[in-house]
């Protein structure tokens, strides 16, 4: 949505300077649907002082009237919408890489207090009241900060700071335990459990936030500093950017092709689900042994994210390349993992690219490398496919909006459709105007994923009874739920926490700040 801000801007100045370049009067008509077309715009896409400003002066502006304004004159009307414009466009910095924040506590209602503060912050802030969901959450969006309460425990009784020490999680990402009873034992036990940072309830709102800023900051520091997987120990991301930039200038000087290569985990979901997360690191990390100890010296490997790792092979061709991902794959298939008495194997896919041209973005280049992998997973994994510029092979995620409301439906299928996603993913939308409709669609029942956009309030069948109804009749890991609630309805934001909301957004919303969530709940849907 940032981009729409930044082409509202643009279109402003642009206008402007239409009217400077032609040096002549303009017609009233022209600034009355100029002042009435930002004034209904600016607070959509999250520019509520230019909201503010174009308010004022379209009070002061009669649309009947029939006359001609002077060049100085128009200026001079519109000179804070002029300066406003401006500023923003030298001094603002627009992104949508928000921090990333959980918090998990018992308490609903503390939940949605404490991340409506932190959002108004900027900050992106996900909640749960569920130890199990929390420990998905945490494995599967790896937030810069973690906010949990010292009272939230597992099934057995164990505090989930103590889980993730005693699994092994070596994690950077900041632990801030929170708990009404902060007396000096417990500050001790969480610091000795890893926390690092301890805060009494009630919280004050405003040192909670500085707080979590500074935790946030220092991760950002170590991320900067940092070039090995803290996990895996492979390279990360970062390393492996730095590598294939000093691959293409050597490519560009010799022009000796050279090759990438993606993998990804077969069915690690499903080891997660069954073994649970501590095992599934386990795989992470003999994965990433095994391959650094039988890849040629000169080659790269790099966690890429998640379960998906990125190889780079210098001066070797695609038919070479296929040939040792397959061997790797081939030998690492061998690999027996070990539960208690059980035992089981994994396997991986994989998509090789040869880049023989210069100037290709690694973007591009791991995108066609993407799309061999998901050609590999088509036709059955625990295989490796070569991109020979072949027909795209997609991933698809099913969107739903379910809302009484049409313009509502409208509006956010228009979001949804403009979202940037890769070529090879996309986004079917199916609107319906109640809970009661969506349910018995036919268009629901596949075996898909699914994020479903949903209206608190509605005739027939309200939100809340749409997504209990999910939540206990359909898989859990299939849906992604993002509630539309209004403000005064706290506790429907409470029950729809309760009942396993992944997010919510309240009415009226920002077109900016729902697109954000809905890009990171459909790209968690993937």
């Amino acid at each position: 949505m940032d981009k729409y801000k930044t082409k509202l801007i643009a279109t402003i100045l642009n206008q402007i300077d239409q009217w400077e370049d032609s040096a002549s009067a303009v017609p009233h008509e022209e600034v009355y649907r100029f002042v009435h077309s930002i004034k209904g715009t600016a607070r959509t896409v999250g520019l509520d002082e230019l909201g503010d400003i174009t308010e004022a002066l379209y009070e002061k502006i009669d649309v009947a009237e029939k006359r001609m304004w002077q060049l100085e004159e128009c200026q001079l009307f519109l000179q804070e919408v002029i300066g406003y414009c401006k500023k923003i466009g030298m001094t603002t910095k627009l992104t949508k890489d928000q921090p990333r924040i959980l918090i998990a506590d018992p308490d609903p209602a503390l939940l949605v207090e404490w991340k409506e503060y932190l959002e108004s912050k900027s900050f992106h802030v996900l909640v749960s009241t569920d130890f199990e969901k929390t420990v998905d959450t945490l494995y599967d969006v790896k937030p810069d900060c973690l906010v949990i309460d010292a009272g939230l425990k597992d099934e057995k009784g164990l505090p989930l700071l103590e889980r993730l020490q005693a699994s092994g999680q070596q994690m950077l990402t900041p632990v801030m335990v929170i708990d009404n009873q902060p007396n000096r034992e417990n500050r001790l036990n969480a610091y000795r459990a890893g926390a690092d940072d301890f805060m009494s309830k009630p919280l004050d709102i405003e040192e909670f936030e500085v707080r979590v800023t500074r935790q946030v900051g220092r991760k950002k520091q170590y991320d900067e500093l940092l070039l090995v997987d803290e996990l895996t120990k492979a390279y990360n991301r970062k390393y492996f950017q730095s590598f294939f930039a000093k691959q293409q200038s050597i490519f560009t000087r010799g022009k000796e092709p050279f090759s990438v290569g993606i993998i990804d985990l077969d069915c690690f979901k499903q080891v997660n689900d069954t073994y649970g997360h501590v095992v599934g690191d386990e795989v992470l990390k003999r994965l990433a042994s095994y391959m650094k100890q039988n890849m040629r010296s000169g080659d790269v490997f790099a966690r890429y994210g998640g379960e998906e790792f990125a190889m780079l092979l210098p001066n070797t061709a695609k038919e070479e390349a296929l040939k040792l991902v397959e061997r790797l794959l081939n030998g690492f298939m061998k690999l027996n993992f070990q539960v208690n008495q059980e035992s089981f194997t994994c396997s991986f896919s994989g998509g090789v690219v040869q880049v023989s041209e210069g100037g290709l973005s690694l973007e591009r280049v791991m995108e066609r490398a993407d799309k061999a992998l998901y050609e590999a997973k088509k036709k059955g994994r625990a295989r490796v496919e070569v991109y020979e510029g072949q027909e795209v092979v997609t991933q698809k995620v099913k969107v739903a909006i379910v809302d009484d409301d049409e313009i509502v439906r409208m509006m956010l299928s228009e979001v949804i459709g403009k979202l940037s996603l890769p070529s090879n993913r996309v986004i079917e939308i199916e609107t319906f105007p109640d809970g009661k409709s969506f349910l018995q669609s036919e268009w629901l029942q596949s075996e898909d994923r699914y994020v479903i956009i949903l209206d608190g309030m509605m005739p027939k069948m309200d939100g809340l009874e749409v997504l209990q109804r999910l939540r206990s009749e359909r898989r859990h890991d299939q849906f992604k739920v993002m509630m539309l609630t209004s403000r005064k309805s706290e506790r429907d934001i409470q029950k729809a926490l309760q009942l396993g909301a992944d997010d919510y957004v309240t009415k009226p919303f920002k077109l900016l700040e729902v697109e954000a969530r809905l890009l990171h709940l459909i790209k968690r849907g993937m």
